[in-house]
């Protein structure tokens, strides 16, 4: 869920322009790495902004917490 709302803006994107540096993939290979990324560290950002941890407030599909 966290993925698909991370990526849903590029979906009405006609276009993508991607910077790179360093080393690594390079244009559209580097795009799921780049949201997996922002997905990675949402978690601390969300933390870190509003003191909620979303990993034990965020219920999964399981009915369980992450």
């Amino acid at each position: 869920q966290v993925a698909e709302a991370v990526a849903q803006p590029l979906l009405g994107a006609r276009r993508v322009t991607l910077v790179a540096g360093g080393s690594g993939d390079v244009g559209v290979s580097r795009l799921p790495g780049e949201i997996l990324d922002v997905v990675t560290r949402l978690p601390d950002a969300v933390q870190a902004l509003t003191g909620v941890s979303i990993t034990q407030v965020w219920p999964t599909p399981g009915g369980t917490h992450l």
